[in-house]
């Protein structure tokens, strides 16, 4: 099973408080970070590590985005860079009050043992 560090929603990792020991996180949960650490790259930011990574924000930017092509643009960037996501079973978004997109999204993986499982998340564009 896939394992790594707990990541909050600011980029810091979380820690513990009782025993002061970096959290960990596995199962739907790591997948779900695993994609929100996706879409939180723009496509071609890390071109010195891996000109691949991340997700394209074109069709999200000015007064009319073109959310469906958005959705579209993600779903393509999860798929390619998460191996064990088998579909994205959806993709929303929502404008808050702060001019903020929140995209949910939920998926379809296959566990260490090849069983399908869900996995949901969301991340805050503009934060």
């Amino acid at each position: 099973m896939a394992r790594d560090l707990m990541i909050d929603q600011s980029g810091d990792f979380v820690i513990d408080p009782n025993t002061h020991d970096l959290e960990v996180v596995e199962g739907a949960d790591e997948i779900a970070q695993r994609i929100r650490a996706t879409l939180d790259i723009y496509y071609g930011e890390m071109d010195n590590l891996d000109s691949e990574i991340g997700s394209d924000y074109s069709n999200m930017l000015g007064k009319n985005p073109d959310l469906d092509h958005a959705a579209d643009d993600m779903e393509a960037a999860i798929t390619a860079q998460v191996p064990e996501i088998q579909t994205v079973d959806s993709i929303t978004f929502t404008k808050d009050k702060n001019r903020h997109l929140i995209v949910d999204f939920e998926v379809t993986y296959l566990d260490e043992d090849d069983n399908e499982q869900q996995a949901k998340g969301g991340y805050d564009i503009g934060a």
